[in-house]
């Protein structure tokens, strides 16, 4: 794992315990696991929100997007795969 840091953070007791139920079934192997999974999905969200406000500026629609990415997955695919058969 890279190098990493530590932090101090603290939770109410209810929110432990719901941390620590994720743990006991099995689901994190750990609290800092469970925390670390949390931060991720909160960057995830925060770039689709992101994504979402880009669009709207852009006045991009789910289709263009969609569709544009079809050709962007084909020209790159065309690009490392070319003449390699």
């Amino acid at each position: 794992m890279a190098d990493m840091k530590s932090v101090q953070v603290r939770f109410s007791p209810e929110q432990l315990k719901r941390i620590d139920e994720f743990v006991e079934k099995g689901e994190y192997p750990s609290r800092s696991e469970f925390i670390r999974d949390a931060v991720r999905k909160a960057e995830m969200i925060r770039t689709l929100k992101d994504l979402r406000e880009l669009m709207e500026d852009e006045e991009i629609t789910l289709e263009d997007l969609i569709e544009n990415g079809k050709e962007t997955r084909k020209e790159i695919y065309e690009e490392m795969f070319e003449g390699k058969k």
